[in-house]
């Protein structure tokens, strides 16, 4: 599959001009590049720290509705699959969005999805390659740490073309096969957490996924299950 690429220095989001991309250009696939975004964002509108040296990668294309929750998982698998290339080990997956080497972020994911005409997906990858922000709540790292070498940003960015044509888009895949891909490399799992929803808190034990793509919340002899919300 050919997919128009568009390259960019500067850029406010690359999610956002892929939008504009189908809604105002009428151009239903393609790859969105920035060396740097001035207004890179993450789940909820937080803000994605996006200075030069690092990772901004947005895809987009068509799909069906009932695929969007497959492609959540799979793009976090097949993202783990490249970095694990670099001979990086301890990469996790956390729920739903993100990516962690020895427990420390250096990825994030931000799917959307709108509708125009049919269902469009637009997928913004985020990796930490040059740097790391330094956040509060949760420590980061960086490749060219975690590898001790100086990652080629071209090439990563060629590994991540090839993943998306060969092993995402069109293709058909099991959600029960995805999650139990995923619950091998979750996060936190069966440990203890904290899960926000709604101004809301549950605690509990993290068990994974189902086979529906929820996260599993185990609090004495009960399981809460949820497909939105995020981890405190």
């Amino acid at each position: 599959m050919s997919l128009p690429i568009f390259n960019f220095t500067e850029i406010e989001s690359t999610n956002d001009f892929a939008r504009s991309l189908i809604t105002e250009h009428k151009i239903f696939k393609g790859i969105v590049i920035a060396d740097q975004q001035t207004k890179g964002r993450g789940r909820y509108g937080n803000k994605w720290n996006s200075p030069k040296g690092n990772l901004y990668f947005t895809i987009f294309f068509p799909i069906l509705k009932t695929n969007l929750k497959k492609i959540q998982f799979l793009v976090q698998l097949q993202i783990r699959n490249i970095l694990i290339n670099y001979n990086i080990k301890n990469v996790s997956l956390k729920w739903p969005n993100d990516l962690y080497i020895n427990n420390k972020k250096v990825c994030g994911i931000l799917q959307e999805s709108i509708v125009f005409n049919k269902f469009f997906l637009i997928i913004g990858i985020g990796i930490n390659v040059k740097s790391s922000p330094k956040i509060k709540k949760y420590p980061t790292t960086y490749l060219n740490k975690e590898t001790n070498k100086k990652i080629n940003l071209r090439e990563l960015i060629e590994k991540l073309k090839k993943c998306f044509v060969s092993s995402i888009i069109d293709k058909k895949y099991s959600l029960k096969k995805i999650a139990k891909d995923w619950n091998k490399y979750a996060f936190n799992k069966n440990k203890f957490i904290k899960f926000k929803i709604n101004n809301k808190i549950y605690k509990g034990i993290f068990k994974g996924i189902n086979n529906n793509g929820a996260l599993i919340l185990q609090h004495n002899n009960h399981k809460d299950y949820f497909t939105h919300g995020s981890l405190v």
